[in-house]
C-alpha cells in the first residue's frame, strides 16, 4: 500500500488486530516511523484512535488513582470512567474496553515519523491491555517461522533472544536458500517481542515491531509448535518440562496485567492450556549455525 497517501489514517496490524490512528483535521500531517512500515495494512480496523497534536488540555484531564507505572517509561491511571496513558511526549486516553480513544502528542514538530502515535511504548502498552481481554499474551521472546512451523524462544533479556534470531538471520541470507522455497518459508517474526493467540482451534505466534537487540521484525503468523527455554551454555542440550514447572517460566516472561483481576485470570488459564497442548522443552545451546538442525530435529 502507498504510505505517503496514509496522512490522515494509518492503519497497522500486529498479531492480527488492527489499529487505526487518525488525525485530527486541525492537526499537521503525520507518517508511520520505520519500524511500524511493514505492518501497515487496509484492512478494517478493530482499535479506533483519534490523534491531536499539541499538550493535552487540563480540563479534560482528571487523573485519579494509578494502577501500575514502570517507574522509567509509562504509567497507567484511571480518570472519568476510563484509563490514562502517560508516555514520554505523549498522553492517551482510552476506553475500559481498550478499543477507542484519544492520543495527544505534546511536541510541537509531525511529519517525521518520529511522533507516530504507535510509537514504543505506547502501542506496546495499549496491545497489552486489548489482548487481556480474552485475546491473547505478549511474550518476551524470540519467534521463528521455519518451514510453516512456529518456534517460540523464550527468555529475559541476555538470556539468547537475540542470539537465536541472528543465527537464522544468517540462514536467511545464506546464497544457498536465497530465492529459493526454503529461503521464502524461513522468517524471524521478532527478536524480543512476541503475541500468542489461539486461533482456528490452535495456538499461533505472531510477529510485532518491538524488536531487541537484532533489530528483526516481520508481520505474519505461524502455528506453534514448540516452546523453548533458552539457556547459554558449552553444548546443545534440550530437556522437556511440562506442567507448573513450564508455566511458571512463561509467567515470568509474559506482560500481564497486574492491575487488572479478569486479565490476570484470562493469563493464568490461557498460560495453562498453551502449555497443556504445546511441548516446552529447556533449551541449553552453543551460539553456533549447528543449534538450528539440532532445533528441528527435537
Amino acid at each position: 500500500m502507498d504510505i505517503k497517501r496514509l496522512r490522515q489514517e494509518i492503519r497497522v496490524e500486529i498479531g492480527g488486530i488492527v489499529i487505526s490512528t487518525i488525525r485530527d483535521k486541525t492537526s499537521r500531517e503525520f507518517c508511520i516511523d520505520e519500524t511500524h512500515r511493514h505492518f501497515a495494512t487496509s484492512k478494517k480496523a478493530d482499535i479506533f484512535l483519534r490523534v491531536y497534536r499539541g499538550p493535552i488540555l487540563k480540563r479534560k484531564l482528571r487523573i485519579g488513582e494509578t494502577v501500575f507505572s514502570s517507574q522509567t517509561t509509562w504509567s497507567l491511571c484511571k480518570g472519568n470512567g476510563k484509563f490514562i496513558l502517560k508516555v514520554p511526549s505523549k498522553t492517551a486516553i482510552l476506553e475500559p474496553n481498550f478499543k477507542s480513544g484519544e492520543i495527544y502528542i505534546e511536541t510541537q514538530r509531525m511529519g517525521s515519523g518520529t511522533d507516530f502515535p504507535l510509537k514504543y511504548p505506547l502501542g506496546e502498552v495499549l496491545m497489552i491491555n486489548f489482548l487481556s481481554k480474552g485475546r491473547g499474551i505478549i511474550f518476551h521472546a524470540c519467534g521463528i517461522n521455519d518451514q510453516d512451523q512456529g518456534f517460540l524462544f523464550v527468555g529475559t533479556s541476555g538470556g539468547g533472544k537475540s542470539t537465536v534470531a541472528n543465527l537464522w538471520k544468517k540462514k536467511v541470507s545464506n546464497p544457498e536458500v536465497t530465492n529459493s522455497k526454503l529461503q521464502t518459508n524461513l522468517k524471524i517474526l521478532s527478536d524480543d517481542r512476541i503475541i500468542v493467540r489461539k486461533m482456528e482451534g490452535r495456538f499461533w505466534i505472531y510477529g510485532t515491531p518491538w524488536h531487541g537487540d537484532a533489530k528483526v521484525s516481520s508481520q505474519g503468523r505461524a502455528p506453534l509448535e514448540k516452546i523453548f527455554f533458552l539457556k547459554h551454555a558449552k553444548m546443545n542440550k534440550v530437556k522437556r518440562i511440562e506442567g507448573i514447572a513450564a508455566a511458571s517460566k512463561l509467567l515470568v516472561c509474559s506482560f500481564p496485567t497486574f492491575w487488572d483481576k479478569k486479565g490476570m485470570e484470562f493469563t493464568l488459564e490461557f498460560i495453562d492450556k498453551l502449555v497443556a497442548e504445546v511441548p516446552c522443552y529447556e533449551l541449553n545451546f552453543l551460539p553456533d549455525k549447528k543449534v538450528i538442525d539440532f532445533i528441528r530435529n527435537i
